[in-house]
């Protein structure tokens, strides 16, 4: 299905209070799976010291986390397109929930942590596309861009409370504690989702099944722009959840902030992109409306950017410069979010929204997976400058391919 026929055929719910209630319900819950599945990125540096293993190792928790989610993603965007997002969704952040309270029970050494990390991976892996597809059905093309920016505005809201609370909780009583609070969380998000979410459109999610994975690629692969957006994501994807993985021990090791300090500077950046994803969808579709994947582009070049500014920085740089690069890097650097995911949920036929949405999270996984853990090895053996070159480049090629692209949206 082309862009042009998924706007003349919305299935939004033209109710305005339960469209507002639904935007509601979805980011409370986005924002406990990101509290949860970000927080172990934050929680690296803790297990680094507790079980006395380089940063590498360390960093496998994100990438078993991640890896399982390449495994579990698009059986979960299929079941969700089939039995519909509140049971799926309810169900896996249930299975969150026990996942954490296992980290805290059992895990003691780092294999009984990654076992927990796996199935951490293969339930928050329903969060993204249940979401993303709750947003289609209920609301119409004008306002999925204000509706997508709040929801993934969450993610980053969620990842600050994780930088502001978990490691004050992980130095005072230890890491375990603040796995016990990632379970709670998880169980807050599973009872608000399956307790308050209601599904619209029954008619339309039932009138055709999700499209098979191979005839999904060959539609969606129709639409001109959907590769070179795909790609930038790709890149982009490597680029936010690396610098998220590894920024605090980077402000540790070349700045020498205490781990607090530079958790509550990283907590900074997560508030900056809270507007960010915000603001740039709503700026796109209000000023730019056809022109999304250029503005996506330009948004990745001054992320990179300010990437290579702080990668530049000296060591003695005083801390608000390092704030407000930082800032600029949130803003952008995690902002751009929402114009990708709207770019591919767009071109994505109606039966088979989180399948889609599902099969191009399952390529961007992939690189946030292997792109902690290769930033580590290169940062260990070559140095930072060296491990940031290596993340910024890819942003710089794709990005500029869209910035200036001049194929335009129908």
């Amino acid at each position: 299905m082309s862009q042009l026929e998924a706007k003349t055929q919305p299935s939004a719910i033209s109710t305005e209070p339960a469209i507002w209630s639904i935007l509601a319900i979805a980011v409370g819950t986005q924002a406990a799976g990101s509290i949860v599945s970000q927080g172990i990125y934050i929680l690296v540096p803790f297990w680094r010291e507790a079980f006395g293993i380089t940063l590498a190792s360390a960093s496998l928790a994100v990438t078993v986390m991640n890896g399982v989610q390449i495994v579990t993603m698009y059986s979960f965007g299929r079941a969700i397109d089939t039995y519909g997002e509140r049971k799926v969704v309810g169900l896996a952040m249930l299975g969150m929930a026990l996942s954490m309270a296992g980290a805290a029970l059992f895990a003691n050494n780092l294999m009984t942590l990654l076992i927990c990390m796996a199935l951490l991976g293969g339930t928050y892996s329903a969060v993204q596309p249940g979401g993303t597809r709750a947003i289609m059905r209920w609301f119409p093309p004008n306002r999925r861009g204000i509706a997508t920016g709040f929801r993934q505005a969450a993610v980053p809201f969620g990842t600050m409370i994780a930088a502001a609370v978990l490691p004050f909780f992980a130095v005072q009583y230890g890491w375990h504690m603040a796995a016990w609070i990632g379970a709670g969380v998880s169980l807050f998000g599973a009872v608000l989702f399956w307790g308050l979410y209601r599904e619209g459109d029954k008619v339309a999610s039932k009138s055709a099944a999700p499209l098979p994975l191979k005839i999904l690629i060959h539609t969606v692969g129709k639409e001109a722009n959907f590769w070179p957006v795909l790609r930038l994501g790709i890149a982009m994807s490597a680029f936010q959840f690396t610098f998220t993985a590894h920024v605090i021990s980077y402000l540790v090791d070349h700045f020498g902030l205490s781990i607090v300090v530079a958790a509550s500077v990283f907590a900074a950046t997560q508030l900056a992109g809270i507007p960010g994803r915000v603001l740039l969808p709503w700026l796109s579709d209000y000023y730019r409306p056809s022109h999304r994947m250029h503005t996506l582009g330009i948004v990745s070049l001054i992320a990179a950017a300010a990437a290579m500014l702080l990668a530049i920085l000296p060591a003695h740089t005083s801390l608000p410069i390092v704030l407000g690069v930082l800032s600029l890097l949130g803003f952008f650097g995690i902002g751009w979010f929402p114009l990708y995911l709207l770019e591919i949920a767009e071109a994505a036929p109606k039966s088979s929204i989180a399948s889609t949405v599902a099969f191009a999270s399952t390529l961007c996984l992939g690189v946030m997976a292997l792109g902690p853990y290769i930033f580590g090895l290169i940062a260990g053996n070559f140095g930072y400058k060296f491990a940031w070159a290596a993340l910024i480049i890819p942003v710089l090629l794709t990005g500029w391919q869209l910035a200036f692209n001049r194929r335009r949206r129908l």
